[in-house]
This record gives structure tokens, C-alpha cells and sequence, in this order.
């Protein structure tokens, strides 16, 4: 399973899960979904913890994000970045979605750990799953 159908499974609804998977898999579509991150992202509450606004910088959100289980890469979901789709350093990814007023999610290890940053200004949020 890939990280963007992992993340859809494991952090959106579940009414929205299908066609979240679907538009983002097709390239016609795709623009439309990366849109909705910017401000609906239907994601599970259960699972998100807002970032404090002390640790919402790469720096301290890298920090963060290794100490819950990240690797040094991670996959890249984003509005308006050429990086969409691709595998990047954890440390490079964070700092081109913090710099980019769009929504983006970093995908750090499928299924389990992501990082949401919705459109600016906004908060960003850990989601989380722990695993049985």
C-alpha cells in the first residue's frame, strides 16, 4: 500500500476515504483534492493533536515529528508545490511546506504518523496512530 492510499485509510473519514484515494491517484483529478487541503481536509479528530504554535516551526516540528517514530523521509501531499507526490528529506519537506501558504501533509510513516498544515494562517496537527 502506498502512503497516500495508507494516509486516506487511516486519517479520512470514512465517507470521504474512496474518493480521496480516487482523485488523488488520477492526474485529472488530483488538483481538486490537493485543493481541499487547504481547508476541509476531512480527517478523523480522534486522531489529530494540534501542533502549539512554539513547535510549528521545521526546526522543532523535525523534533517532534522523529520523537513519535519519523524516518528521514517522508511522502509529500501538497497544494501548489512542485514536490507533490515525491519522497523528501523530512527536514527539506518541512521547510518547503512552511514556507508555501498552501495546505500540504507530509506522510512520515504510512498509516501510522503524518503531519497536516492546512492553508496559512492555521495551525498544524499531528496525526496519529498507534499500532495495536
Amino acid at each position: 500500500m502506498n502512503h497516500e492510499e495508507a494516509f486516506a485509510k487511516a486519517f479520512i473519514t470514512s465517507e470521504k476515504r474512496a474518493r480521496f484515494i480516487q482523485f488523488l491517484a488520477d492526474p485529472k483529478r488530483r488538483k481538486e483534492m490537493l485543493d481541499r487541503l487547504n481547508r476541509d481536509l476531512p480527517y478523523m479528530p480522534g486522531f489529530a493533536t494540534e501542533v502549539p504554535g512554539t513547535q510549528d516551526f521545521p526546526d522543532e516540528l523535525e523534533k517532534l515529528l522523529k520523537a513519535k517514530g519519523a524516518g528521514p523521509t517522508c511522502h509529500v501531499i501538497a497544494d501548489g508545490l512542485k514536490a507533490d507526490g515525491r519522497e523528501l528529506p523530512l527536514r527539506e519537506a518541512l521547510h518547503l511546506i512552511c514556507m508555501n501558504e498552501y495546505g500540504a501533509i507530509l506522510s512520515c510513516v504510512p498509516g501510522r504518523l503524518a503531519y497536516y498544515k492546512p492553508e496559512s494562517p492555521g495551525p498544524g496537527l499531528i496525526l496519529e496512530r498507534h499500532q495495536p
